[in-house]
């Protein structure tokens, strides 16, 4: 657009944009904005610029080139004053048509801009193709036209000639230097002169391989397990759309169902992905897939950003049939999906915490109903989301697979009130009399034992012991936890390490400070001086730091050279090892102190799982569940393997007060240096949203705020607020419209939107 002076008055005249009809495509920006753009196609990017590719486009005041996707591409009438597109950055789609309406629904439902949420399903490494090298291909061009300074041709420059005259398809540069013996030098020259042409493409050099040799283990299925094939591979065969729950005891034979049925997926030439929470269950997993397939690609946060593009390449040709990996994988790119299993369905770890929040499951259950396929979600606790959905919805199934395999019963669990046994003893009593009486003998047995703690570290806090003040984080306001290897104090927030004082931050009290709790490095070490012979080891996200950090401890169990594994709930489910018979769970209640309505499910779910390590073989095993606050509802079902019991209960509370899964949440956090203006911008938001939800008679109700349970972290005070609706096509149209009229602004660097909260902390 233009101006030019009138000739009547000799002011300044807005000429009239010129209208246009041709391409135009719509982008989105993967700068903080919350809205698509739409640029012109130029005549000379027509044929590069489609759907899932990355585009640059003029952005803002100043016109800067912005990295973009590509959403859609369509032929409309516009103005001259609409911008074009500089460039396409990609060769190849990145993403396509089936992942980018995923990727759309993620956006909406998970209220984040769509941009971002496409920049997460493609990794930078696999944008920028880290790992390719680049192939340049000469080809001969026709002779010029006469007029020009003859070029005078040498030996070398002749050999270059006849040979690509002799390759219409052209040479790459080195196979052609080598085969001319020329130099680069008489290469450019005939580049120079117009005589050949060079094109580069950038090519991905051989995936990281991970076959094994062969192996099919020599055992029958049992009738459940053939039954539960057979109703999979009737949903696989039809190629429709259906949510399977396999809900089986531990040691039923979930795995195997899993392989069987990925294997019927293969043989009609389509892929398959298998979904883990943990890097520790994709290791052992990827031993025994990579044994019984050909073509095993795995997908985690321990891979280097080559190995990740490089695998993510090899998918996307087809050349890597079956996916294997954490939340990442879940956009695998598979040009032909026929199947997606997720292994213990229930578990947090699913729950993406950086934006797009989303849900793995549900975004695996999404990408198989865009795919017309089955999705398994396998777990012997499932979620009481997925118990709900079988209960009520059309297009979930549930399959029961109710005893372990070859007969072997479940292991007898023993419960151990430890508020007796401080009575009798001085300080904290880590393990009871009955724990070590059962792991000698475990030992003297050559077996293993497992025991677990959900807290790492040394000591939960330090306390002053006179005045009883904790010392906290100066930056996040909750209990620093003591770590004996490193002799600090270090916050698992913020990750802040203190040396520890040795009196009490107080001048009028200078008490001495005690330490109180437990981790996981205390009952190490209380192992280790009550059993010095015993090998032992620790898994948390302390000592585990790197995926072949995994790999090394799940090989040293299975090759039998530890004698017991102590840790986190990264080692309570999915893992196999026949010869753990002994698992005690030292204090069952962790769990149960979380201000969290979920945290009843998690405590029933985290023992039971640790509980099903034990006893998989003919040794049999042994349970002991140590807690420090008596019994409750979810523990007496734990100790019974009674999850069925446990979910009648709890349905019965969470429908009475109205939580989830009779409910879908949002949850707002709102985040800010001053407690006083977090605190107002918190009551300004939750008044505007009320406003809103009362004035348009929208179907939700909004709760709070309040101070978070992690009132502070990072040295930001944080408030939070509930939006309620009864299910989530509800919730998803109130955020759809707090967003369009600008009352959610999701661009607000102090506001946090997490649909579907898996924790309130």
């Amino acid at each position: 657009m233009g101006t030019s002076p009138s000739p009547r008055s000799g002011r300044l005249w807005t000429e009239t944009p010129e209208l246009r009809v041709g391409p135009v495509a719509r982008v989105a920006l993967t700068v903080p904005v919350d809205k698509p753009y739409t640029f012109s196609i130029p005549d000379a990017l027509a044929e590069t610029v489609v759907p899932g590719k990355r585009v640059v486009v003029p952005f803002g005041p100043a016109d800067r080139p912005t990295p973009a996707f590509c959403t859609a591409v369509a032929s409309e009438s516009w103005t001259s004053t609409l911008k074009p597109i500089l460039s396409v950055l990609d060769e190849d789609r990145l993403i396509d048509d089936t992942l980018l309406a995923l990727g759309e629904w993620i956006a909406r439902y998970y209220a984040c801009p769509l941009g971002r949420t496409l920049a997460a399903m493609v990794p930078e490494p696999i944008r920028s193709q880290r790992g390719f090298t680049t192939v340049r291909t000469c080809r001969l061009r026709p002779a010029p036209d006469e007029g020009g300074p003859p070029l005078r041709l040498s030996p070398k420059r002749r050999a270059i000639l006849a040979l690509l005259a002799a390759h219409p398809d052209g040479l790459d540069e080195q196979t052609l230097l080598e085969e001319a013996g020329a130099g680069r030098s008489v290469l450019t020259a005939l580049l120079r002169a117009g005589r050949v042409e060079m094109t580069a493409r950038r090519v991905p050099a051989p995936p990281p391989n991970f076959d094994l040799p062969p192996c099919e283990p020599s055992f029958t299925l049992t009738n459940a397990q053939q039954q539960a094939i057979a109703r999979i591979d009737g949903h696989t065969a039809a190629r429709a759309f259906r949510c399977v729950l396999l809900f089986g005891v531990s040691g039923s034979g979930k795995t195997e169902i899993y392989i069987r049925a990925i294997r019927r997926v293969l043989a009609q030439g389509r892929q398959a992905i298998l979904l883990v929470p943990e890097i520790a269950l994709t290791t052992q997993l990827l031993d025994r897939l990579a044994s019984r397939f050909q073509d095993v690609a795995v997908i985690h946060s321990g891979l280097t950003g080559a190995a990740r593009s490089l695998t993510w390449s090899a998918i996307a040709s087809g050349a890597k049939r079956v996916v294997i990996g954490t939340r990442s994988a879940v956009f695998a790119p598979c040009p032909d999906l026929g199947l997606i299993v997720i292994d213990e369905e229930q578990e947090s770890s699913y729950k993406n915490l950086q934006a797009p929040r989303f849900h793995t499951r549900d975004v695996a259950i999404k990408r198989a109903q865009l795919a017309s396929i089955p999705v398994v979600l396998g777990s012997a606790t499932p979620s009481l989301e997925t118990w709900h959905n079988c209960e009520r919805l059309a297009h979930f199934e549930k399959i029961t697979l109710a005893s372990r395999v070859g007969g072997l019963p479940m292991p007898e669990v023993e419960f151990v009130d430890m508020r007796y046994a401080s009575r009798t003893h001085k300080g904290i009593q880590l393990l009871s009399s009955r724990s070590e009486h059962l792991l000698a003998e475990v030992l003297s047995r050559r077996e293993q034992a497992i025991f677990l703690l959900n807290r790492r570290g040394y000591a939960s806090y330090l306390v002053c012991a006179r005045c009883r003040q904790p010392i906290v984080c100066p930056h996040c306001r909750v209990c620093m936890v003591f770590h004996k290897t490193t002799g600090k104090a270090m916050c698992h927030y913020c990750r802040a390490r203190m040396v520890v004082p040795s009196r009490c931050s107080d001048p009028s009290c200078a008490g001495k400070l005690v330490r109180w709790g437990m981790g996981t490095q205390r009952v190490e070490e209380e192992l280790r001086c009550k059993f010095p012979p015993a090998r032992i080891a620790r898994a948390d996200s302390d000592t585990m730091h790197h995926a072949r950090d995994y790999e090394n401890l799940m090989r040293d169990l299975t090759g039998r050279k530890l004698d017991v594994l102590v840790g986190t709930q990264m080692i309570a489910k999915g893992l196999d090892f026949p010869s753990v018979s002994f698992v005690c769970v030292v204090n069952a209640d962790t769990t149960l102190a979380v201000p969290d309505f979920r945290a009843a499910e998690r405590t029933f779910q985290l023992v039971t799982q640790v509980a099903g390590r034990a006893g998989r073989a003919s040794a049999g095993g042994r349970v002991i569940v140590q807690s420090l606050a008596g019994m409750n509802p979810a523990l007496q079902c734990a100790l019974r393997h009674d999850y069925e019991s446990f979910v009648r209960h709890e349905l019965a509370i969470r429908k009475r007060i109205g939580w989830p899964p009779f409910t879908r949440l949002a949850r707002i956090v709102v985040r800010h240096r001053s407690q006083v203006q977090g605190l107002k911008e918190a009551q300004r938001l939750a008044d505007a949203i009320r406003a809103f939800v009362t004035e348009r008679s929208l179907p939700a109700d909004v709760l709070g705020p309040q101070s978070a349970p992690l009132a502070r972290l990072r040295n930001a005070y944080r408030f939070d607020l509930l939006i309620r609706a009864a299910h989530a096509g509800r919730l998803m149209d109130v955020i759809d419209q707090l967003r369009a009229e600008g009352v959610l602004k999701l661009t607000d660097p102090h506001t946090l939107i997490d649909v579907d909260p898996v924790e309130l902390a």
